[in-house]
C-alpha cells in the first residue's frame, strides 16, 4: 500500500530518503508493557503452568485485578506507540522535506528543499552513544519543523543538503537549457 508521500509525488519527483527512529524511540512503550505483562505471565504460570502445585482461581482472584489492569495500561501505551510509527512519515524527496502523522485525522509538514534556511540538530550524550537525535528545519514561509529523536541525524542532514545542492544544480541546468 502507497504512503501519503508516494500518493503526493509530483511529476518527476522521487524518494531521495526515508528516515527512520531510532531504537531507542521505542525503549519506554515497549518496558510499559514489559511491566505489564510480566505479572501476567507469572499469574497465569501458578495458575495454569507448571511450578509443582497449580494455585486455584479463588487465591489469585484479587491480584489478577491488578495483572489485568497492569496489562491493559502497557497494552495500550504500546498499541498507540505502534499507531504512531505506522502512521508517522519523514521523507526526502528530489523536490520537499515532508513530516506526515496521524492515522485518521493527517497532519502534514512540508517544505520546498529550496525554502529550507537552517537546519538545527540537537543530540544529547545519550544521543551521541545510541545514534540519535532531535532535527529542528526552519524555513521561509514555513516556521519551524520539529522532528523528534531520529536514528542518525547527522545523515540525515547531510542528505537534505546534498538534496538542496542537487536542486539547485537542476534549476541551474534547466536555465542554461531554456537559453539555447
Amino acid at each position: 500500500m502507497a504512503g501519503y508521500v508516494e500518493k503526493t509525488l509530483a511529476p518527476g519527483e522521487r524518494i531521495v530518503h526515508r528516515v527512520h527512529f531510532n531504537w531507542t524511540f521505542s525503549f519506554f512503550p515497549v518496558l510499559w508493557f514489559a511491566l505489564g505483562a510480566a505479572p501476567f505471565v507469572m499469574y497465569a504460570l501458578m495458575q495454569f503452568g507448571s511450578f509443582g502445585r497449580k494455585i486455584p482461581y479463588e487465591e489469585l482472584q484479587a491480584g489478577w485485578w491488578f495483572v489485568w489492569t497492569a496489562f491493559g495500561i502497557g497494552s495500550v501505551i504500546l498499541i498507540n506507540h505502534l499507531i504512531v510509527l505506522w502512521t508517522t512519515e519523514i521523507v526526502v524527496t528530489s523536490y520537499r522535506f515532508v513530516f506526515k502523522k496521524g492515522l485518521i485525522a493527517r497532519n502534514t509538514q512540508e517544505v520546498s528543499l529550496n525554502k529550507i534556511e537552517e537546519i538545527l540538530l540537537k543530540q544529547s550524550i545519550w544521543g551521541r552513544i545510541f545514534g540519535y537525535g532531535a532535527l529542528v528545519l526552519r524555513g521561509t514561509g514555513v516556521g519551524v519543523i520539529q522532528l523528534p529523536n531520529i536514528d542518525e541525524p547527522i545523515n540525515v542532514r547531510r542528505i537534505i543538503e546534498q538534496a538542496k545542492a542537487d536542486l539547485r544544480r537542476d534549476m541551474t541546468e534547466d536555465n542554461r537549457g531554456d537559453d539555447d
